[in-house]
């Protein structure tokens, strides 16, 4: 029995427009005050997750703090885009900079197992958007961008492109999904799963001049500017990340550590971004999606780990690197949680930017696809 929803007022990206263009039409001081307010509430929150034991807490904590009092506030709060983006950079370069041909190897002798990972969390999700269909009143297309484990822009980009899509409803799933990730995820890998090694914050500094440390920043920067020149998914993160390695492999330099506390920093900036991009009063217009959202996950997630076993047997990896491979995270927030537990962040970046780019390339056609098919059944 499907149930009755309301109509939403407004599209997701007319949200996000007007969102965008009031940002833009306010005076630099109260913009200024408004990012300086959101930033106090990021603080505030990473603290209170950090004084809990919370699995990342300056990215959830920021993330928490923002959206809630959003909520609670009936306002919206802004952070720059080209702060978070600049954390990215600095993440980018802490996920590559421990890359080895030794590493370069083993990833390519594992492709067969990284294809197998990315079919069956593709399908998991098909399988959640089916059963969301048949318990919500979200129309198939819909259910089937916002149920399948990709990036929350790239599937409302797909959305926009297909007709019968309702953007505001792919935006609400594929944030209830995000979110149910970003919390279970790392509280497993932190908590859970045994450990991969050192974080990133408890190894020895390597010894690293000006020089060097400024080679690498710009080697990174460079990355980035490249990616987004190519359009590459997630270039701010992904361009400095590959940047790194391409640059350690060619001059056989020691890349310098990221000490922790620039770690942190970096994460309350992407967790302030996220929090901004979170309505959370949406929720009220498509009541019944939270329960099977949540069993979709779940289920995925029980998928993620037993296909993180079976890879840990094979490949002799640990267990945390392999459920961050195969979890359905998106890059950034398994990159995070990779160098706070100690994983090894090449193996999970391989792992999920082969999800990462079949979902972007290969996914669409499957999806229109799918509900090409759909309808014609229902016809």
């Amino acid at each position: 029995m499907h149930a009755s929803i309301p109509e939403p007022e407004h599209t997701a990206r007319e949200t996000a427009l007007s969102q965008t263009e009031a940002a833009a039409s306010r005076p630099r001081a109260a913009v200024w005050r408004d990012c300086l307010l959101t930033l106090s509430l990021a603080i505030v929150g990473g603290f209170l997750m950090d004084a809990i034991n919370a699995p990342l807490p300056w990215t959830l904590g920021p993330i928490t703090a923002v959206s809630l009092a959003s909520l609670v506030l009936g306002r919206t709060f802004h952070w720059p885009l080209g702060i978070r983006n600049t954390a990215l950079i600095l993440l980018g370069y802490a996920m590559g900079r421990s890359f080895t041909i030794e590493t370069g190897q083993a990833i390519l002798s594992q492709l067969p197992l990284m294809l197998m990972a990315t079919m069956i969390t593709v399908l998991a999700g098909i399988f959640t958007a089916w059963l969301m269909f048949r318990h919500t009143a979200i129309n198939f297309t819909s259910c089937l961008l916002g149920c399948v484990p990709g990036g929350l822009s790239q599937m409302v980009i797909l959305a926009d492109e297909i007709p019968d899509a309702d953007l505001t409803a792919v935006t609400i799933m594929q944030t209830l999904r995000m979110l149910s990730v970003v919390f279970t995820i790392p509280f497993l890998a932190t908590h859970v799963l045994p450990s991969g090694g050192a974080a990133a914050g408890s190894a020895v500094p390597v010894t690293a001049s000006y020089e060097t440390a400024l080679l690498f920043a710009t080697v990174a920067i460079v990355g980035a500017i490249i990616s987004r020149a190519i359009h590459l998914p997630t270039a701010t993160m992904l361009g400095p990340l590959l940047a790194t390695i391409v640059f350690i492999l060619l001059s056989g330099e020691s890349a310098p550590l990221v000490p922790v506390h620039a770690i942190n920093v970096a994460q309350i900036c992407v967790g302030s971004y996220i929090g901004c991009s979170i309505n959370l009063r949406q929720l009220k217009d498509y009541r019944g999606m939270g329960p099977v959202l949540v069993g979709g996950v779940l289920l995925v997630l029980v998928v993620s780990m037993c296909m993180g076993l079976l890879i840990s047997q094979l490949t002799g990896a640990s267990l945390a690197t392999t459920f961050l491979a195969t979890a359905p995270g998106g890059l950034a927030e398994m990159g995070i949680t990779a160098l706070v537990v100690g994983a090894d962040t090449s193996t999970m970046t391989a792992y999920q930017l082969t999800r990462l780019l079949f979902i972007m390339l290969i996914f669409p056609y499957i999806a229109k696809g799918i509900v090409a098919l759909y309808q014609r059944r229902m016809a």
